[in-house]
């Protein structure tokens, strides 16, 4: 198949509301991290609504970029 506008558009679109999840997430890490002892800092959430959200667009956007590969 071949590479359409709306395909483009449509990956655009996905990857745009994948790096809004992502850095939602990260502002959300920092966040429990200013929570936490200092002696226990992390790299990671233990799960939130955010790292559920990015999980999702992450999902959608791999389905969005196979689409536009066929």
């Amino acid at each position: 198949m071949t590479m359409t506008r709306s395909k483009i558009e449509g990956a655009i679109t996905e990857a745009q509301r994948f790096i809004s999840k992502a850095e939602s997430a990260l502002e959300r890490i920092n966040a429990e991290n200013e929570r936490r002892d200092t002696t226990y800092q992390s790299d990671h959430s233990w799960g939130s609504a955010e790292t559920g959200a990015l999980r999702r667009a992450s999902l959608d956007l791999t389905r969005n970029l196979a689409e536009l590969r066929k």
